[in-house]
């Protein structure tokens, strides 16, 4: 247990001081600032904590990342809207999304729902992102954050100003 909290703590600090080290004056962000393609950071490869990332259709943790950060995944059922815990939505200023799990790999995707929890503390949601057995992640929102934003050099996908 012990190790696990030194290994997670560690992991935390060098993504959160690389995603630190790439921030420029906001004329060197407008600069290369386009809209249309992320950038795929080189805090990614095979040897790190992020193995693969790609705006379409997210980033791969390694198995250990994974692993460490105890990521929950609940499994969705065949329809069109489902039932989730009103915990697996990550909000972010006046955001709100999920982060889905398809194919080993994560992304933050766009939902829509009254956001009015049931007496179990579920809501009901439905989104064109989501198909019948992707996964939804319950636990793990703030790492799959940082982790997101390490993989595209701080800039993921939908931002604002």
């Amino acid at each position: 247990m012990k190790n696990r909290f030194i290994f997670t703590l560690l992991f935390s600090l060098v993504l959160l001081v690389n995603l630190a080290d790439g921030y420029g004056s906001e004329d060197d962000h407008e600069r290369g600032h386009d809209h249309e393609e992320a950038e795929v950071s080189d805090k990614v490869g095979a040897d790190k904590g992020i193995l693969e990332a790609d705006e379409h259709i997210g980033f791969k943790l390694s198995p250990e990342a994974h692993r460490n950060f105890e990521i929950q995944t609940q499994r969705l059922g065949p329809g069109a809207s489902w039932r989730i815990p009103v915990t697996a939505v990550l909000r972010s200023g006046e955001e709100s999304n999920l982060y889905r799990f398809r194919d080993g790999f994560f992304k933050r995707i766009d939902f829509k729902s009254d956001l009015k929890p049931d007496r179990e503390r579920k809501i009901l949601v439905t989104s064109s992102d989501l198909r019948s057995e992707d996964e939804i992640v319950l636990m793990g929102l703030g790492f799959l954050r940082i982790a997101e934003l390490a993989a595209f050099g701080g800039v993921a996908d939908g931002h604002s100003h």
